[in-house]
């Protein structure tokens, strides 16, 4: 018997999900495959993380954040 999943909802901040991208790229240090979100990786495997101002697109800034003080 096969169960169906709920589609995951990868959340944004600032904008919106049509303007992000899921890349992928291979891990500097141990050459596994990793994915990320516009050019901003992880790897799982040996925990390496690529800096952030290396990313596709510009990081959304603080008054971009719903939970932002400055929102009210």
């Amino acid at each position: 018997m096969t169960t169906e999943r709920p589609s995951e909802r990868v959340p944004t901040v600032g904008a919106p999900l049509s303007s992000n991208e899921i890349t992928t790229s291979e891990c500097r240090e141990c050459g596994a495959e990793v994915s990320g979100l516009n050019g901003r990786y992880a790897c799982g495997l040996c925990g390496w993380v690529n800096h952030w101002a290396e990313g596709d697109g510009e990081l959304p800034t603080a008054q971009d954040d719903p939970d932002w003080p400055g929102h009210r």
